[in-house]
Parts: C-alpha cells; sequence; structure tokens
C-alpha cells in the first residue's frame, strides 16, 4: 500500500516542478533579458520615501557597473551616494524641485575623476593586471604608455569628453542593473552644477555628470513616442 502513496506524492512533486519551470521560462527568461528591460523601462519621479536599499544590494549595483566599458580601462567613474537627508533637502531646490531628490531611496551623483588620467593611475592598473595574469610584461608595457601618450597632449575640454562618455557608459549599466534588481530610475541633467559641487564641497578634480535616482515607484513613468528606427539608422553616410 506505501507504494501508490510515494508514486501520487512523486508525481505531485513532478507537477510542481513542470510548473516552475514553465512560470520561469514564460516570465524569468523575458525579465530578465536586456531588451525587455530597455521596452520596459520608465524614467519614474515618484517615489516610496519610506523604502531603503541595503547597503548591500547598492554595493552589489556599483560592483557590478564599474565593469562598465571605459577608455584605456583607467576607471575614471566614480559613484558618489548622497543618502544624508539634509543634503538631499539642501539639493532639492538647485535641482529645481524634483521630488525624486528627496523621496527615492538612493541619489547617486555621477563623477569623472581627472586624476585618473594620470601617469601614476594607469601604471598602477596595467601592473595590476599584470600581476592578476591577464598579459605579460611586454603587454603590460606597450599598453600602459599607449595609454599615457594618448591622453597627455589633450586639452581640458578633450578630457571633459573622454570622461562625459566614461561616466554615461556606467551610468547606462548601473540603470539597467537597477532595473533588473527590480527598481525604478531617472537620470537628472536638471541641476545648478556649481551650487551642487559647493554644497557637497565636490572639487575641480570631479567632473559631474547627471544624477541617478533609484527606488521604488508609486507612479508609474508616462510612456513616451521614440523615432522609428529608419529615422535614427544609417548607412554609410549620414544626410
Amino acid at each position: 500500500m506505501a507504494i501508490p502513496h510515494f508514486c501520487a506524492l512523486f508525481s505531485y512533486l513532478l507537477l510542481l516542478t513542470i510548473m516552475k519551470g514553465a512560470i520561469n521560462k514564460n516570465v524569468g527568461v523575458d525579465t530578465m533579458s536586456v531588451k525587455n528591460i530597455l521596452e520596459k523601462r520608465r524614467s519614474v519621479r515618484h517615489y516610496d520615501s519610506s523604502y531603503n536599499i541595503s547597503s548591500e544590494i547598492l554595493t552589489s549595483l556599483v560592483e557590478s557597473a564599474s565593469k562598465s566599458p571605459n577608455g584605456n580601462n583607467i576607471q575614471a567613474t566614480r559613484y558618489l551616494i548622497i543618502d544624508d537627508p539634509d543634503l538631499r533637502n539642501l539639493l532639492m531646490p538647485i535641482a529645481f524641485n524634483q521630488q525624486q531628490v528627496t523621496e527615492a531611496s538612493t541619489l547617486i551623483v555621477m563623477l569623472g575623476d581627472y586624476q585618473a588620467f594620470g601617469k601614476d593611475n594607469i601604471i598602477k592598473i596595467h601592473e595590476e593586471g599584470f600581476q592578476a595574469g591577464y598579459f605579460d610584461e611586454s603587454l603590460r608595457d606597450y599598453l600602459a604608455n599607449a595609454a599615457i601618450n594618448y591622453y597627455e597632449n589633450k586639452s581640458k575640454e578633450d578630457l571633459k569628453l573622454e570622461l562625459t562618455r566614461d561616466v554615461s557608459l556606467a551610468s547606462m549599466s548601473l540603470i539597467l542593473l537597477a532595473n533588473e534588481a527590480g527598481f525604478d530610475t531617472i537620470t537628472m541633467s536638471g541641476y545648478d552644477s556649481k551650487e551642487l559641487k559647493d554644497i557637497l564641497n565636490i572639487s575641480e578634480r570631479y567632473l559631474d555628470i547627471m544624477l541617478i535616482a533609484i527606488g521604488k515607484g508609486t507612479k508609474a513613468g508616462h510612456k513616451t513616442v521614440r523615432h522609428n528606427v529608419s529615422k535614427v539608422m544609417y548607412r554609410n553616410n549620414i544626410i
């Protein structure tokens, strides 16, 4: 009599496994795909101010975003987390009173570090790559010297463009990672740069690129119309 009970239990567990697999197949894969995230992503401006993102989760998001492409691997992006409520309140008026500045779980100032272009930083990073066994001495020296020579004659405006490019790539990665983790996000360039740097005591060593708010939205962002791909994609020449 024990065998039929065992068979029934086995069949029940098997059915649950199949159902769970079907759910994961239909929902999980699509939800986690970059394409799906981009299709569903919205700029959210209303957040649950009582919701907190743990330090561990935030650190994990930044750690992954730091793997983003960047010129010569100089790793110039800096993530300034603003979690002091008093500072948030001071920043809100200089950000045109955008309420997500104070309501979102996390506010990040995305910065580029001009010192990353320095010879010492470049040599140190490539030495670390050599010590990790990623390349031999010859390639280490070639890559380091190539990077040093690339940046040494660039103007401040040239370097500003380099930082803007690298920090923007990291910012997009951070947004996608946050959305993948189930959070809502918005990027902000609408703020007074000088006042922000004064309030936060950010030196001229850093270039501020944007603010990113992350949290749990209470109101979905509105949909937007995007150009048909035929209006934005060209081949070999552009009119």
